[in-house]
């Protein structure tokens, strides 16, 4: 009977741990500024779950440099030839290489006002992999 209890639990505590390290499940929400900039700096854990609503329920083109600071607050980085604010959503890296990156940017233009937007991903897994399968085979 003690055997059987130590078991149920520990496949609860297992299952729970698989379900928490899923990167997959993303808890959709209504996007607000608060919830949008909330974060570290380096990660912003609400922005992958509001960029649909934000998408769906704010007009982003036509917006003036300072309106867009005002709902999105400061970006990651800014693009100066082309004249763009990026809004970083998500980052996934391994030490110092980014195997994953999701982001919102709103390109401007000559009068600064949001002309166009994107949301762009780029993902390295595989270019990772082939990296470190090279690596290792140089040190054989």
């Amino acid at each position: 009977m003690f055997k059987s209890a130590v078991l149920k639990v520990v496949m609860i505590v297992s299952f729970v741990a698989a379900l928490s390290s899923c990167d997959y499940v993303i808890k959709k929400e209504k996007f607000t500024t608060k919830g949008w900039d909330e974060g570290d700096g380096i990660t912003f854990p609400k922005r992958d779950g509001m960029i649909d609503d934000l998408l769906a329920t704010h007009q982003l083109k036509g917006l003036t440099y300072k309106q867009a600071l005002g709902l999105l607050k400061y970006p990651q980085r800014n693009g100066l030839v082309q004249k763009s604010m990026e809004y970083e959503i998500i980052r996934k890296m391994d030490g110092i290489d980014t195997i994953y990156a999701k982001s919102l940017v709103l390109y401007l233009n000559k009068d600064s006002v949001v002309s166009n937007y994107k949301v762009t991903e780029k993902d390295n897994k595989e270019k990772l992999k082939l990296k470190f399968e090279k690596q290792n085979a140089e040190k054989k």
